[in-house]
């Protein structure tokens, strides 16, 4: 029984984290890291695509976030993909002179 206790309380402590005072779940830390992350990619991309659109007269003709991000860091109006592409969706309006960009849930 003991044995059993050793194995199991420090896998609970491990997935709890005080912060502030408050106790918190690693993995609920980590999800809101990732969400603050794509927020802040989803505006690196808005910023690229605006550059985009003054060098080429267009947006980006691709679907999807992987699609896009690919074709931004190939193209050089990015460095490297983000965390998480496949959260990211994008789809070009209007002959490519708009866009929707934004989260996956």
């Amino acid at each position: 029984m003991a044995n059993i206790l050793a194995m199991i309380i420090p896998a609970i402590i491990g997935s709890v984290i005080m912060v502030n005072g408050v106790l918190m779940n690693s993995d609920d830390i980590i999800a809101s890291a990732h969400v603050a992350a794509n927020q802040m990619n989803i505006h690196q991309l808005d910023n690229a695509l605006e550059i985009y659109y003054s060098d080429h007269g267009e947006y980006p003709g691709v679907v999807g976030g992987e699609a896009l991000t690919e074709l931004l860091v190939d193209d050089g109006y990015i460095r490297s993909q983000p965390l998480q592409p496949e959260k990211i969706s994008y789809e070009p309006q209007s002959d490519n002179q708009n866009y929707k960009l934004g989260l996956i849930d």
